[in-house]
């Protein structure tokens, strides 16, 4: 029976846990280690606010739209750590989306290389693709920890490109649902790190 815990404050001593059961049967929210309520798959996509015992308001629900699929909980409008709508959540997906690209070019582009492959050097891998995937990881790299947004722009910018020019080459799809899937990933952390970022400078004026 899946369990996870999430914290309302930033010394992680005050704690929400969900568990629930496969397809998110039987989902029940406990705070600091006293039922809170449970609720049936169809309200946890609709939403369901709980009053916590200091008034403060937390919303939970399932969020299911594309690119965006998770528990997603907010306290007061504000969501907790580790859940689909948290700026920090969607900047460590990005930046994982441009490792799967940047690992998938370095090893793809390595085999060519050292077969030959000759159908994988068909599709153009070779020294240009090999440093296309370092690029990537230097990309990610930049976003996520130096949380620059036009990192993650010049990633998806890429994938476009690629994608584009692939499908203009005529040698097939290119993994068309991969590619919109990683693409949105990376488009949503461009927009939390821009996010992070300008919080972080209005933190740092006042």
């Amino acid at each position: 029976m899946p369990t996870k815990t999430y914290y309302l404050d930033n010394a992680r001593t005050d704690e929400v846990t969900a568990t629930w059961s496969l397809f998110f049967r039987n989902f029940r929210l406990d705070y600091q280690g006293r039922e809170l309520g449970q609720l049936t798959p169809a309200e946890l996509k609709a939403g369901h606010e709980f009053a916590l015992p200091d008034g403060r308001r937390l919303l939970v629900r399932l969020q299911q739209k594309f690119g965006a699929q998770g528990l997603d909980f907010q306290l007061d409008g504000r969501p907790l750590g580790d859940t689909v709508n948290d700026p920090l959540t969607q900047i460590n997906g990005g930046f994982a989306a441009t490792m799967v690209i940047a690992g998938l070019n370095e090893a793809l582009s390595a085999v060519a290389m050292l077969g030959p492959v000759e159908f994988l050097l068909a599709f153009g891998f070779g020294w240009g693709t090999l440093a296309e995937g370092a690029l990537y990881a230097g990309l990610g790299w930049l976003g996520k920890y130096r949380q620059l947004a036009w990192a993650f722009w010049v990633a998806l910018a890429l994938l476009v490109l690629d994608g584009v020019l692939l499908l203009g080459s005529g040698q097939g799809t290119g993994g068309v649902v991969v590619r919109l899937f990683l693409g949105m990933a990376i488009y949503r952390a461009a927009v939390a790190a821009r996010r992070v970022r300008i919080s972080s400078v209005l933190a740092a004026s006042e």
